[in-house]
């Protein structure tokens, strides 16, 4: 039987449910005779809601401490709800990892109002950085910040208590690409014809390893000379590349126009099938005739990057040269070029699809001549010839 407790400023309403006692004291409510009428009102309200198994606290006492809207846990199913199309599948895979393991047991059950700047701190400091890289709990942060914007929306001038975390990336890996000595190895040491095309690809085209896989016949100009990127290959997915600059015409080398036109020619015998390509919109598909480059007689399908990896180590083991990724190829070409002295930082941004040449200069910085009497040449070789 619910029943109402007077305290000295407030009076507390008390019931059980499924054995278990529960209590909401309304704060500010003198124990007045009339005050402990409309209480014994409200208690004699739950108790009825509770028999009828129709019992909500959220909306008998709406400014509760302990409503399910007061805590941090309530937001994550509402963000999941408005989240999850904004994205592609694989990303949403990785984001709900991440609350499901750093966020939900940590941050679910606390009241969201009442959390703190120090409470994120220790919550980063103490608890993340123990195992986790800078970059890592800069994601995760991100997410639980998505999280709590949910509920700071609907406040009035929310302080973001995240907002003083400070965390230093560590320097990022240098680079390894691979010496021109150690790429006429690979690409001169015996192997399957159908590799010793693709490894030639991957080293002199600038694209990255998702976009390798999924290169069709139909995306290649033989008489230009020049490949259309338009898909990637992410965990099991054919996918549109992530933003319109990745979406682009490159110009291929001699070297790597002959790789394709090789391959073409070793498939001769194939037609092109019905792939399925999801848009960028994370919802609706296209329907593409491809026929894949790198096509695997064993599954039907083009080369995975665990197939590839598999058959890349061997041959790196076979040319007696260091493992390094497959996506290594694109830090070669990238590097490579750039030592030339003869293409630009824009050019080469195009060609591997960035948005501007931030990441050029960032990664590939040191291959980028310092002596520009090169140009200088060029430019007057040029001027020259126009004469």
């Amino acid at each position: 039987m619910a029943s109402i407790e007077p305290l000295k400023t407030s009076i507390r309403i008390i019931w059980y449910i499924d054995g278990k006692k529960d209590s909401e004291t309304l704060l500010n409510t003198p124990p007045t005779a009339a005050n402990k009428a409309n209480a014994q009102k409200i208690a004699d309200m739950v108790e009825q809601q509770i028999q009828m198994g129709i019992f909500n606290r959220d909306t008998v006492f709406p400014s509760s401490p302990k409503r399910q809207a007061s805590y941090f846990g309530y937001y994550i199913p509402v963000w999941e709800n408005a989240e999850q199309s904004t994205v592609s599948p694989t990303t949403w895979t990785t984001y709900t990892s991440k609350v499901a393991n750093h966020i939900t047991p940590y941050w679910q059950n606390k009241q969201i109002s009442k959390i703190s700047a120090e409470d994120v701190e220790y919550w980063v400091y103490k608890v993340l950085r123990i195992n986790l890289s800078p970059k890592t709990i800069v994601d995760i942060l991100g997410l639980w910040r998505s999280i709590w914007s949910y509920w700071a929306r609907h406040q009035k001038n929310p302080n973001d208590p995240s907002q003083y975390i400070k965390l230093n990336a560590k320097d990022p890996k240098d680079i390894e690409p691979f010496s021109r000595e150690e790429i006429a190895l690979i690409i001169n040491t015996e192997t399957d014809t159908t590799f010793r095309n693709l490894w030639t690809v991957m080293l002199w085209s600038g694209l990255s390893s998702h976009e390798l896989m999924p290169l069709a016949i139909e995306d290649i100009d033989f008489d230009q000379a020049t490949a259309y990127i338009r898909r990637g290959f992410v965990k099991g997915i054919h996918k549109a590349t992530k933003n319109r600059r990745r979406k682009r015409q490159i110009e291929l080398l001699p070297i790597v126009a002959n790789a394709l036109d090789n391959q073409r020619q070793l498939l001769t015998d194939k037609t092109p099938h019905a792939v399925k390509v999801l848009e960028r919109d994370n919802h609706t598909y296209e329907e593409q005739y491809l026929t894949w480059l790198w096509y695997n007689p064993r599954t039907g399908s083009h080369y995975t990057y665990p197939q590839l990896e598999k058959r890349w180590k061997r041959h790196l083991d076979k040319c007696d040269i260091p493992y390094r990724a497959l996506n290594n190829g694109r830090h070669t070409y990238a590097s490579q070029v750039l030592s030339t002295g003869i293409i630009s930082a824009e050019w080469l941004a195009n060609q591997l699809g960035h948005v501007n040449t931030d990441m050029i200069h960032k990664h590939y910085g040191k291959f980028i001549p310092s002596d520009t009497r090169h140009i200088i040449r060029n430019l007057a070789n040029a001027l020259d010839n126009s004469q």
